[in-house]
């Protein structure tokens, strides 16, 4: 069916029409096809059914949707494949009736598509595919069952985008290409009801793209919801409030290329954050720091975590977000991970003291530590911190000698170190 599908309930013959079409649709498996579709106030209402639409959705005069099938919004020519909501209501309706509960599955299929209009809509299941960028353009929308980000941006730029499923798996996305992004005032938020780790999959494709997720876990099963955003490059047009030049004198570096904006928007539960990085890319890292007090950046003492996502992690257990402020980012304390010691000169006289030549650090992800003699030849090697050089070359005994030793450690910061000096054998 070509042209615009204007489907005005407040005629009743529009009426008579379209509940004869609908009985005609229910358990047929039937698809309605229009370039734009224009519902003028009615209730459209299927089972198991597609609409397809390829050009856009205008939902106005309080129309709504209650189905239990599928509607795809394609863009087509001059006819962008926007869902425009300008019902005054949420669009999808929830109520039991009849008809029974709407649990349909909308799909943006076309290129650049926006949610747009003066009324927040209410999806069930949102799911992304086509092309472009999808966004939220002037409203905020809610997703009450499954959001499908596939590998696609949506951006809800200074509005927000809420997920009420409790379950920690009511996100899907392709990680590093499906993602959330936000502008000042915008984030994702989701409803959380059990002591697991939730995922808020944010990113930016402005300035520098970059895929950073979240996860946040509170500590019990309350009924809590939870905000992130994510503050890429400077490059999005905010006001830079949090200067990393201000922070605690036991910070070498606070990541210049990004923070994330979390919050607790209702609820009580302390939480679990756990940020994910590029070690690669993001540079040295020992940890999360928040935006507090002085005000400064300020070490608030995580842990590392495991990777995911093809992602580094730091943890900060049971924040309870007392302090208000929303800004979280990667730090470097100054000399975490200490000096890396090799004693020049050990006594492997069997009295337990001084008796091994051992390499001494923290933080050591990679390490390579050889010992020669004065002729060059290599007596002891290892990769290993717990294993220390006895004296001993192929089962016998070295005499008192200097010998010269060469060590490479890469450490959980980034840094690497490389140490070469004499080491004396004394019996």
């Amino acid at each position: 069916m070509g042209g615009i599908l204007n489907l005005n309930m407040k005629k009743l013959a529009g009426i008579i029409a379209l509940l004869i079409f609908q009985l005609f649709l229910v358990g047929r498996g039937e698809r309605l096809c229009a370039q734009v579709l224009v519902n003028n106030g009615g209730l459209i209402f299927s089972t198991n059914d597609t609409i397809y639409t390829n050009g856009g959705v205008s939902n106005e005069a309080n129309g709504t949707f209650s189905n239990s099938g599928q509607l795809y919004i394609n863009s087509s020519g001059s006819d962008p494949g926007y869902w425009s909501n300008i019902a005054g209501n949420a669009g999808f309706t929830n109520s039991a009736g009849v008809q029974g509960a709407s649990t349909i599955t909308c799909y943006l299929i076309g290129g650049n598509q926006n949610i747009e209009g003066n009324a927040t809509t209410e999806f069930h299941n949102l799911r992304l595919r086509g092309s472009g960028i999808k966004q939220l353009n002037g409203v905020d929308a809610i997703v009450h069952d499954t959001l499908d980000l596939s590998t696609f941006e949506l951006a809800t730029g200074t509005n927000r985008l809420y997920v009420t499923n409790t379950d920690p798996n009511a996100i899907e996305n392709v990680h590093s290409q499906g993602f959330v992004s936000s502008l000042a005032g915008g984030f994702l938020a989701r409803n959380t009801a059990q002591a697991s780790r939730y995922v808020f999959p944010v990113g930016s494709s402005i300035g520098q793209f970059r895929y950073r997720p979240v996860e946040v876990a509170p500590v019990n099963s309350a009924s809590n919801q939870y905000a992130v955003r994510f503050f890429n490059d400077m490059a999005d047009n905010d006001v830079p409030a949090y200067p990393v030049a201000q922070r605690q004198a036991t910070m070498s570096r606070v990541n210049e290329y990004y923070y994330h904006n979390i919050t607790r928007e209702q609820g009580a539960s302390p939480a679990d954050i756990t940020i994910y990085y590029d070690a690669a890319s993001d540079g040295p890292t020992t940890g999360i720091a928040h935006w507090q007090n002085a005000p400064q950046w300020e070490d608030i003492v995580s842990s590392p975590d495991a990777p995911n996502y093809g992602y580094s992690s730091y943890t900060r257990q049971a924040w309870d977000f007392s302090n208000t402020s929303p800004a979280f980012a990667l730090m470097k304390l100054i000399n975490e991970c200490g000096e890396m010691f090799v004693p020049t000169a050990f006594s492997p006289d069997g009295n337990g003291e001084n008796d091994m030549e051992c390499v001494y650090g923290k933080c050591v992800e990679e390490l390579y530590f050889a010992i020669y003699d004065r002729w060059g030849e290599k007596v002891f090697e290892t990769t290993d911190m717990t294993q220390c050089w006895d004296g001993t070359y192929r089962g016998r005994q070295m005499n008192t000698a200097v010998f010269v030793f060469y060590m490479k450690a890469n450490l959980t910061d980034g840094t690497e170190v490389v140490k070469k000096g004499n080491i004396s054998l004394i019996r």
